[in-house]
């Protein structure tokens, strides 16, 4: 059997590394090939192309893409023709994958998506175009239910991915033992992305925020969970242009999460992988003027933090572009840091987050042996679109 994935993104490669694995489990006469990173590769997935470099935020951005992703459109239709996969799986990355699934549903090739496009922010049209190319939707969220199946699309809730990694609580006093730190103070762990736009945009105020915060509280511990995609070198010089360098931890961001007495957070999946952990949070997310202006006449949601809109209540603070400023980032978390432990009324009402995200269906199996049988029942069940 012969499965092509397509993974976008640093948080996509990791997704479908674990379905992969998930895949083998249940068939191992198994050809994994797409795009992807090394994630993707080390389980085995042969990658074609390597997208996660050019992994970009809004509208605009993307734009200057648009060329390169149009060529390899017309060489995946020969590659698709040529190799004639069993099923394609697509994981987020919408602005490209949502062109995969229209190429390989004229191709009769049957479509999972895993992590489908946010219909339920950017309004019912997406999901009105998933449910004409796409055979079977796995979400992860539960907003995602409603507007698919109105929209006609067969979807299943197989619940977030995240809840197979983070167990119920991590004690925050072993956390910071572990990582060297002094759990008898309060540590603020920064969480700026995984994109260098999100970088630039971001990581100096976080900075600065930082210092105005130690300037009251000298016994702050400031940590920063640096991704993979991201160099050392980059997060150096910035720290040196403002004044102050955090203690950097490279591909341990869970362990900075749960060592923490609150987290300043770009937003994302890591403001989920914080609320499963219990820990405070103030999210900032800042684009360009020209795409937030669109995005403004978009968004059909009262909120941008993924722990808000699960809840569908404020339960962490969200500073959005303008209101992206040191002044509120030090608002905001100086009464989260007064203690070294997180305070309890937060961490009660981030752990509804956990319940709200749990799946349906395959009884004590987790989101990825759910989404692999669902693959797997498309994959041989040979051209049951949806029209």
């Amino acid at each position: 059997m012969k499965i092509m994935i397509f993974a976008g993104e640093a948080s996509g490669d990791y997704y479908g590394a674990n379905l992969i694995r998930a895949l083998q489990e249940l068939t191992p006469d198994l050809e994994v090939f797409g795009w992807g990173s090394k994630h993707m590769q080390e389980a085995g997935c042969e990658v074609i192309f390597d997208p996660t470099q050019l992994s970009v935020v809004g509208i605009t951005e993307a734009l200057k893409h648009l060329i390169f992703f149009k060529k390899w459109l017309k060489r995946l239709k020969k590659i698709m023709i040529a190799r004639v996969p069993s099923c394609v799986v697509l994981i987020d990355f919408p602005g490209f994958n949502m062109h995969v699934a229209k190429l390989a549903h004229s191709l009769n090739i049957p479509v999972v998506y895993f992590v489908p496009p946010s219909a339920w922010a950017w309004g019912r049209k997406r999901a009105f175009k998933i449910a004409k190319t796409v055979d079977r939707v796995a979400c992860i969220l539960p907003m995602e239910l409603d507007v698919y199946q109105k929209a006609g699309a067969k979807i299943k809730n197989v619940g977030h991915p995240l809840l197979n990694d983070i167990p119920q609580e991590i004690d925050r006093k072993t956390a910071a033992s572990n990582l060297g730190l002094d759990d008898k103070l309060p540590v603020l762990a920064l969480l700026p992305g995984s994109r260098k736009q999100e970088i630039e945009s971001l990581y100096r105020p976080m900075l600065e925020s930082c210092i105005r915060l130690k300037e009251e509280l000298p016994d702050l511990q400031v940590i920063l969970g640096l991704s993979p995609a991201i160099s050392r070198e980059t997060i150096d010089e910035i720290g040196k242009e403002i004044g102050l360098t955090p203690i950097v931890y490279r591909n341990k961001t869970r362990e900075v999460i749960a060592a923490s007495t609150a987290c300043l957070c770009a937003g994302g999946t890591v403001t989920l992988e914080a609320a499963l952990l219990k820990r405070p949070m103030v999210v900032v997310y800042k684009l360009s003027k020209i795409t937030f202006f669109l995005v403004k006449r978009l968004v059909t949601v009262n909120y941008y933090t993924l722990p808000n809109l699960i809840l569908g209540k404020k339960v962490v603070s969200e500073l959005i572009q303008d209101d992206c400023t040191v002044e509120n980032m030090v608002l905001e978390l100086r009464p989260l840091l007064q203690k070294p432990d997180p305070s309890e009324s937060a961490k009660k009402s981030l752990s509804m987050v956990r319940t709200k995200l749990q799946g349906e269906g395959s009884e004590g199996a987790g989101s990825y042996k759910k989404t692999a049988e669902l693959v797997l029942e498309v994959a041989l069940n040979a051209g049951g679109h949806n029209n």
